[in-house]
C-alpha cells in the first residue's frame, strides 16, 4: 500500500504542476467554501497549487499556510510570499509545529485523491486547535448527472486509468459516506450543503436553486466539521 501511496502521490504532483483553470461551477464551489471558513481565521489550505484560492482566503483577512505535494505550484505560491510546506499528510505523520495550530483547514478536491483518508483526516485533527474546523470539498459520486449516465448504462465519471489526462481519482463520495468517514474521525457536521446541479459538463448550464432544495442530487459535497 505504501508504493501505491507514493506512485499516487506522483501522479498527482505532475498533473496539478503550475498553472490550471477554473470553471464556472469551480467558482461556485469556491465561494461556498470561502463563506463556510470566513474571516481573520489561521488556516491551512491542503493541496494549496500555485496558490489562488489562498489568495482569496488572505483576501479576507484570514492568515494562510499551505501543504502542497507539486514543487513546481508549491514554487508558484511561495513566491507569492505563501508558506508552502512540501508533503502528503496522508504519508507522513503531522509535524509538531504544525500541531494545534490553525483555526481552519481547507481541503477542497483533495481526499478523492487519498488512499489512506483516515491517515489524512488524524494529521488533519492534530493540526486544529480546539473547536477548529474543516471544509471539505469532493465530487458527489451520486450526483444527478452521473446518475442519469449510470441509467443508460454509460461510466459516471469514475476513471479506470492513471493517464495524464486523468484526474487522479481513487475515493468516490456520497453524502453519506463522506459523513460517515468524517464521524468516524472525531469531526462533528456542521454544514452540509452543494454548489450546483449541472446539465453539461463544465457547468455553464447548471442551477444553483436546485442544488439548494435537492442537496444530494449536487455536482459536489461541501461540508464544515468542527473537531470533537
Amino acid at each position: 500500500m505504501q508504493g501505491a501511496m507514493t506512485m499516487n502521490s506522483e501522479f498527482n504532483s505532475k498533473r496539478y504542476s503550475g498553472v490550471y483553470a477554473i470553471n464556472n461551477a469551480d467558482k461556485i464551489r469556491i465561494n461556498i467554501a470561502l463563506d463556510l471558513i470566513g474571516h481573520n481565521k489561521n488556516v491551512m489550505d491542503i493541496g494549496c497549487g500555485n496558490g489562488f484560492v489562498s489568495d482569496m482566503l488572505m483576501s479576507r483577512g484570514n492568515t494562510v499556510e499551505g501543504i502542497e505535494t507539486s514543487e513546481s505550484s508549491a514554487a508558484i505560491a511561495k513566491q507569492k510570499g505563501m508558506r508552502v510546506y512540501n508533503f502528503d499528510l496522508s504519508e507522513k505523520e503531522c509535524p509538531p509545529d504544525l500541531c494545534n495550530r490553525y483555526d481552519a483547514v481547507f481541503a477542497g478536491e483533495v481526499l478523492e485523491h487519498i488512499f489512506d483518508t483516515d491517515t489524512f483526516l488524524s494529521n488533519v485533527y492534530k493540526m486544529l486547535r480546539r473547536n477548529g474546523v474543516i471544509v471539505v470539498t469532493t465530487p458527489n459520486v451520486a450526483s444527478l448527472g452521473r446518475r442519469l449516465l449510470l441509467l443508460v448504462g454509460m461510466n459516471p465519471l469514475l476513471e479506470t486509468t492513471a493517464r495524464a489526462a486523468d484526474a487522479g481519482h481513487v475515493r468516490y463520495f456520497t453524502h453519506d459516506t463522506l459523513r460517515k468517514l468524517l464521524e468516524e474521525n472525531k469531526f462533528e457536521i456542521e454544514v452540509s450543503c452543494s454548489d450546483c446541479i449541472n446539465f453539461n459538463r463544465d457547468g455553464r448550464i447548471s442551477s444553483v436553486f436546485l442544488s439548494k432544495v435537492l442537496p444530494r442530487l449536487g455536482r459536489t459535497i461541501i461540508f464544515r466539521a468542527r473537531k470533537r
